[in-house]
């Protein structure tokens, strides 16, 4: 049923982070994983229902006059894959209310660009989905309880939200305040990295294999902190002092992995400070002390 204070107060929000502050408000309870379909159909969404045919992963129809809306989803998705595909077609919903008719594929579904207006409605709806599953306050509270930065806390997020893992990593990597970038593997073969904001650009790219620690991974591996080389995923001249990183691998008995890399800030701050005093305090070729 509508929630007519709701609508509203909805009226005037034209970013997610607005449409997300005026949800919060009207639920002050909310506690993961979120009740999607609760709040999808406060605002008048009807139902959630299978796609007849598997055209793409979602599609959202609307009764332009009626202004009642159904979410489809491409059937045998899991709980997790249904629960995104519901929040990010609701933020297209929301977003962009003269739209009658929206279809959304993985493609879109993994947007982060705004260079065009199609990709901007994309990451704006990606944005949004992010933000009413894993709502910032709650996924914030819950990686500061979980303590010191690991791979393992990844899958623990995920449930507790109720997301997929590539969900969870992505929000995870968006909020941290860490050094740390996670890369999806498969087989052997890198498929895509999530970095955090202040983590230095990879060199490793989509389709790339994978160096050999990780190839070289298995599942019976215990899972613990590794020396990363650094030359292996950050592009860097001879002459650049390379960054101490650490590692941690997940693998799975499907051949899939997760690769967690993490740069300790306070150690690289005083390891560039070391280099520039003796940069500093280095006698030069010719000169007489």
């Amino acid at each position: 049923m509508p929630d007519s204070a709701l609508l509203k107060d909805l009226t005037n929000c034209a970013s997610p982070e607005t449409l997300l502050a005026a949800i919060f408000r009207h639920y002050p309870d909310l506690q993961p994983p979120t009740d999607v379909l609760t709040i999808a159909r406060s605002v008048g969404i009807a139902d959630v229902r299978d796609l007849e045919m598997e055209t793409s992963l979602s599609m959202l129809t609307v009764d332009t006059a009626s202004r009642e809306a159904v979410i489809h989803c491409a059937p045998g998705l899991s709980a997790q894959r249904r629960r995104g595909v519901a929040a990010h077609q609701l933020g297209h919903f929301l977003l962009d209310p003269q739209n009658g008719h929206k279809q959304c594929g993985p493609r879109e579904f993994a947007e982060s660009r705004r260079d065009t207006p199609e990709h901007k409605q994309e990451m704006q709806a990606n944005r949004f989905a992010a933000g009413l599953l894993m709502p910032k306050p709650l996924f914030v509270a819950s990686m500061e309880a979980l303590g010191k930065p690991a791979i393992t806390h990844l899958p623990d997020l995920a449930a507790a939200f109720d997301v997929t893992l590539e969900a969870a990593v992505t929000r995870y990597a968006d909020l941290t305040h860490t050094i740390c970038a996670f890369l999806f593997v498969k087989n052997g073969v890198m498929r895509f990295a999530r970095p955090s904001r202040f983590f230095p650009p990879l060199s490793i790219q989509s389709g790339d294999p994978a160096p050999q620690p990780v190839k070289g991974a298995t599942p019976q591996d215990r899972i613990k902190w590794l020396a990363a080389e650094a030359r292996d995923w950050i592009p860097m001249s001879r002459e650049t002092r390379a960054p101490k990183l650490s590692m941690q691998i997940l693998t799975k008995s499907n051949g899939f992995q997760l690769v967690m890399l993490f740069a300790n800030a306070a150690a690289e701050r005083r390891a560039d400070e070391e280099a520039e005093k003796d940069a500093t305090e280095r006698v030069k070729f010719g000169q007489r002390r």
